[in-house]
This record gives structure tokens, sequence and C-alpha cells, in this order.
């Protein structure tokens, strides 16, 4: 086969040169020019439809290589790309074929339940994970609405808010079972449906719960009374000197344990519990806010610069105790770990997508990056001997972002070495 365009359009201007020439010859002949032509022309289009029959046929038959017409010219050349084109679509399928059994098969190992649900949240792919996890069998289920076979609220509101990143349920046939479920938009109105079984990590979570609720609870009662028997010794006048050192010291110890003790159960009420709207209420954040600085500024006796700019009318909805613990936290923390004459501006301001931000802006020495991530964290210290000496118990951040959770909102730290941290809280209105 050639592979030249040129020479397959040149055999058929040949063609179309052999028709005039031959109409030419007619009308010469017998002197009837335009019927001469009519007929060889006629000829010549009833040869074109011939072919183009042919071609459909072929097609319609599959349009096989061994089934291919006899042809020559540019009808040879149509052939060849319709047979190229086929190819490459069933080299594509099979190809495309390949690589959905791989995927089907990575699925369906997975011990993760993955269901595919379509635009109108019906079936239509589930793995065997599903029917353990779930109670979903594809054999039956398929096309079947998944609201109707889980019928949990919890999941119903995952279906239709796609803006919820994870939930957490328990299963169907035990309450003690706990699953996380994902909704993964996938391409157009395709979904996917993701469940995992964490039944042992919420149990393991529970159990660190406990312990430390009933560590601290089991704790709080003897310190309490060693904390009363050093005040005792403190201001005993018989108390010798060379053991006041002693007694201070464990004095300071122990308060500072009863500290840490004290914000151990508040984080395990926080962990424990969910925000109660009827203990909820309207609060007047800029009067909060005004107080806490005054306070703040009485015992650092004004050695911080406070800047506060508070928007008066702006209120937020919340448990007040715990939105003032928020506050108060992290205005102490700003004063603790700068130094003193350091500037400290304070805001309470609405963004322009419904936002109200609570910021805390100081410009002390600034954290490394590699420490943003694990502030959060229990007890985590980025020095942890100044972190002692200024009397923090590690908890304090941690306590922060649990109640700003629980309120719906977002803590938010930026931080450079040498230019100082901005601590925000970003609550929903």
């Amino acid at each position: 086969m050639k592979n030249s365009g040129y020479n397959y359009w040149g055999l058929e201007y040949w063609r179309l040169a052999f028709a005039l020439f031959t109409g030419f010859l007619g009308g010469l002949l017998t002197g009837y020019w335009q019927a001469s032509f009519l007929v060889t022309f006629f000829i010549y289009i009833l040869w074109l439809l011939f072919k183009i029959k042919q071609l459909h046929k072929w097609l319609e038959k599959g349009g096989k290589a061994k089934n291919a017409p006899e042809s020559n010219g540019i009808w040879e050349r149509i052939n060849y790309h319709i047979q190229y084109t086929r190819k490459k679509s069933d080299l594509r399928k099979q190809r495309m074929s390949l690589l959905l059994k791989r995927f089907q098969g990575i699925i369906t190992s997975l011990p993760y339940a993955t269901v595919v649900l379509n635009g109108r949240n019906e079936i239509d792919w589930a793995n065997k994970a599903s029917k353990q996890l779930l109670n979903i069998d594809i054999k039956s289920d398929r096309g079947q609405r998944i609201d109707n076979l889980i019928r949990i609220p919890k999941v119903q509101k995952l279906l239709t808010n796609n803006k919820q990143k994870e939930i957490e349920v328990s299963t169907l046939h035990n309450s003690q079972a706990k699953l996380a479920i994902q909704l993964i938009p996938v391409e157009g109105d395709l979904k996917l449906l993701i469940a995992r079984d964490i039944s042992e990590r919420v149990s393991l979570q529970e159990m660190r719960k406990n312990f430390i609720s009933n560590a601290s609870h089991e704790l709080r009662t003897p310190l309490t009374v060693i904390a009363g028997y050093l005040e005792i010794m403190q201001t005993d006048d018989q108390l010798p000197r060379s053991l006041e050192p002693a007694v201070q010291a464990a004095a300071e110890q122990s308060t500072r344990m009863q500290s840490i003790i004290e914000d151990l159960l508040t984080l395990s009420r926080l962990e424990n519990s969910e925000l109660d709207d009827e203990k909820t209420a309207l609060i007047n954040v800029a009067k909060i806010i005004t107080q806490i600085c005054h306070n703040e500024q009485s015992i650092d006796n004004n050695s911080h610069k406070l800047v506060v700019n508070l928007d008066e009318s702006l209120l937020l909805h919340g448990i007040t105790t715990e939105v003032t613990s928020v506050f108060s936290n992290l205005i102490h923390n700003a004063i603790r770990y700068t130094p003193k004459q350091s500037t400290i501006e304070i805001s309470w301001y609405k963004t322009l997508d419904s936002k109200a931000v609570f910021s805390v802006k100081d410009n002390g020495e600034g954290i490394a990056p590699e420490h943003i991530s694990h502030l959060t964290e229990r007890f985590y210290r980025i020095d942890n001997g100044r972190s002692r000496e200024a009397g923090g118990t590690g908890l304090g951040l941690a306590i922060v972002q649990h109640i700003v959770q629980r309120h719906g909102g977002q803590l938010k730290i930026e931080s450079q070495l040498g230019k100082g941290s901005t601590f925000s809280t970003l609550f929903p209105l």
C-alpha cells in the first residue's frame, strides 16, 4: 500500500478524466453531446453509489479486515483508515478494560468498604467489604438508593452535604463497633462512599480518656492534702530555715500539679461531651476581652503594651465560660512568652466571608515552622526550661483548640522567627 495521498487522489482524477473523455468520444461519434455526457456521468455516479454501498455493508458487518471490499485508489485509502482507527480503538478498549479490571481488583481487596454512587445516590458498584461493614450486597442491591439501605441520620446528612469530610457512626448490627464514613466526589455526579472500621481506635481513645479522667480525679484529693500541709509548713514560724527552700519548691510544684490536673479534667470533659445548645447564649465578646486585658495588665504591672481593637457590636453564640477561657488563654500566653515592653495587638472583628475573628498578635521571638503544627498537642513544649519557668502546664492550646472546634471554629497559628506570632480563632456567625 502506498503512503502518498496524492497517488490515491490521482487515480480518482484519472477516472474522472476517463469519464469526460468517454462522454466526449460518444458525442463525437453520435453527435448527441448532451446525452453522451449525461449517460457517461450517470454510469460514473452509479459506480460511486456501488462503492458507497459496499463500504456501508462492510461497516454494518463490523468492518473486519478479512471482509474488506476489493478496491483501489481513494477507496482503498478509506478502507485502510477505517481499519487503522478500528485497531487503535480496540487497543484502547483493551487497555481500559485491563485498567478497569486492575482497579476493581484493588478496590475489591481493600479492607475498606467502597461503594460507587451516581447522582441519585443509587448504588452502581460495591466491593466485598461493603457486605461486611455496611450490609450492602452488590448482587441484590445494585440500583438501590443507599439512603434506603442505611437509615442513619448522620449518613443521610453526609449524602446531602458534601462539605462534611468524615463522620463516625455505629454499625448497623453492632452498636459497640464504630465506622468512619467519608463521601468523595469523583467525576461528574459520581461519588465514592468509603467506610472503615475504627472500633479499635475509638476503644483506645476511650481507654485513654477514661484513664486520664480517673487518674486526675484520684490525684486531686491527695494533692490537695499535700498542698494544704505545705501551706501550713510555710506559715510555721518554727520551720528551720534550711528547709524553707525545699518546702517552697514543693509548694510550687504541688500548685503546678494541681493546675495540670485541673487542665486534664477540663480536657477530659471537653472530649467526652458535645456542645449543649441549652447552655449557649449570645456573648458580649468585647466586654469580656476588655475585662481580661484589664486583669492581665494589673497582674503584669503594665510591663507589656496592649493595643486593643474591638468591634463592640459583634456578638458570638456559645458557652460564656468556655469562650472566656479561649480568650484568656491566648492573651495570657502572649504576655507570658514575650519580653517585657513588647507590643501585643488584640483584635475582635468580622470578615467579609461572615467569620468572627479573635486574634492576638505579638512582636516576640516567633516560633520555628517545625513546631507550629505540634503546638496544640498535649504537653508539647518548644523550650521545656522556659515553659516550666513561665509556669505553663503544656495543655492550654489543646484546651483552646477543643473549645474552638466545639463551637464550629478553627484555630490558626502564624509565626516567623524574629518577627512574632499571631494566634487567631475563626468562629462562624
